[in-house]
């Protein structure tokens, strides 16, 4: 079988993850951001200080030579230690700092600036831009072109392009980047440690309602089915706390049939089998001259009774249930009194009773042909049964109503309104019946949404049924009130 996972260890695993992945996330984004906004700015201080020595240079009177040693170079350059610049103009080198030329700058392309990493010879790892710009006209014929340039120029050609490439160190750039970036992992670092620790501790308060829930539970089983949850604080838990209290409802319904269930086994069970146990006994110790038939006769009827019983049983429990599915259809009423008729036809002969019926041809009725014959077969045989012997009984099928009366004379209103309970039984010595002849009735009636309804007038018992009108597509309920 597959292990279970705790739910606390997946929830913190993923808080965790989806944290530590968002702040990671985060924070290359924000590093990405400063290094490249620290790039830009950086270029255009550079670029600044590019333009500021081209203009330097174009309008300063400056010698032919080429190479300008340190002390010779603005204040704004010399102090910013690793400095590289070169100026070209038509093709020519007009000045530039030591080593300059051993660098290799970019092209500036479109008369606009160009920036590139570049390293000189030791090394050290440069940021340079390459700046084009025109020289004055004093510039251009005092001192930067050639003779030839000069004279070009008095010809006629009086444009003349420079360029200046100016080269610094980027180091100070880096090591910002490079702090920003251990800033930025240790934070990160520190994160993920303050997560690997409250995260548990979050997602353990956080679950507590569960664990409580748990503690809950754990006092509810078969010997407690009324105990209930109470309602939780946390509104997740709500949905989950209903349907386990329905749960703990139906087990308990289920609980009480069985145990209704067993317990009426136990009652009636207990007077047919101390009759087959007396007969046995006495039959064994005091042997008599009965016919062996006659015996094995009355013992098979002690086994009818108790078969009749335990089926009754099994058959109300199942219709309190709900296992007994209702199947619903147009049942023939009429037919289905004719054949009750016949089933206690015998019954009736032997107690000599009068049966009056009048069956109207053609009574349908909607409902289950089984739990109509359960319906109205306990309610004529619980007649034949009980009615004094030689008495009347009418009975009456028709279209609106199913009725049936018989002389009762030792009732009273009290013991009809107990009627419908289980094993409920006037003269204990009746036959075999077990007293759940009207509780079945009852119970297969409200299963159909039937009415019944038992009265009791002038010495007479009557019990009238009437069919439920049905709209169409309405299909009755079990949990029908009526009774």
């Amino acid at each position: 079988m597959k292990q279970a996972i705790s739910l606390r260890l997946r929830i913190t695993l993923f808080l965790a993850t989806a944290i530590m992945l968002t702040l990671g996330a985060a924070i290359w984004v924000i590093d990405s951001r400063i290094d490249t906004e620290v790039s830009q700015r950086a270029d255009a201080n550079l670029l600044e200080r590019a333009q500021a020595l081209s203009d330097i240079f174009r309008v300063g009177r400056i010698s032919d030579m080429t190479t300008f040693p340190s002390g010779q170079l603005p204040e704004f350059l010399a102090d910013d230690g690793l400095v590289y610049f070169v100026i070209h103009c038509d093709g020519q080198d007009v000045a530039s700092s030591a080593a300059a030329a051993a660098l290799r700058w970019p092209v500036a392309a479109d008369g606009k600036p160009h920036f590139a990493d570049l390293s000189d010879p030791r090394g050290s790892e440069l940021r340079a831009v390459v700046l084009p710009f025109v020289p004055e006209s004093a510039l251009t014929r005092h001192s930067i072109l050639s003779d030839k340039h000069a004279a070009a120029h008095a010809n006629g050609h009086a444009g003349s392009s420079c360029s200046l490439g100016l080269a610094v160190d980027r180091s100070e750039v880096e090591d910002f980047q490079g702090s920003m970036d251990t800033i930025f992992v240790g934070s990160l670092m520190l994160a993920m440690m303050v997560v690997v620790v409250l995260v548990p501790l979050l997602v353990s308060r956080g679950l507590r309602p569960l664990s409580q829930l748990a503690e809950a539970m754990r006092g509810i089983g078969p010997e407690t089915p009324e105990r209930r949850l109470a309602g939780a604080n946390a509104h997740e838990l709500k949905p989950l706390m209903t349907r386990f209290n329905e749960v703990l409802t139906r087990m308990e319904d289920g609980l009480v049939r069985e145990r209704q269930f067993a317990s009426g086994v136990a009652h009636e069970l207990r007077t047919p089998l101390a009759e087959l146990r007396t007969l046995v006994e006495v039959e064994l110790r005091y042997p008599s001259d009965r016919d062996l038939r006659a015996m094995l006769a009355d013992i098979g009827n002690i086994g009818i009774e108790m078969e009749c019983m335990v089926n009754a049983l099994l058959l109300l429990t199942r219709i309190e249930a709900g296992i007994e599915q209702v199947q619903t259809q147009s049942v023939d009423v009429a037919a289905l009194t004719r054949k009750l008729l016949e089933r206690h036809q015998r019954d009736i002969n032997l107690r000599q009773l009068d049966m009056d019926a009048r069956i109207e041809p053609g009574v349908r009725w909607h409902g289950d042909v089984t739990l109509l014959d359960v319906l109205l077969g306990n309610l004529l045989g619980n007649a034949v049964a009980y009615a004094p012997a030689g008495s009347r009984i009418s009975l009456d099928c028709e279209s609106q109503a199913w009725r049936l009366s018989n002389a009762a004379s030792d009732l009273t209103a009290g013991d009809v309104a107990l009627m419908s309970q289980r094993f409920w039984r006037k003269d204990k010595a009746t036959g075999v019946h077990t007293g759940l002849g009207v509780a079945l009735a009852a119970a297969a009636a409200r299963a159909q949404g039937i009415r019944l309804n038992l009265s009791l007038h002038e010495g007479q018992l009557c019990a009238r049924v009437e069919p439920r009108v049905h709209a169409p597509g309405d299909r009755p309920s079990s949990a029908s009130s009526w009774a």
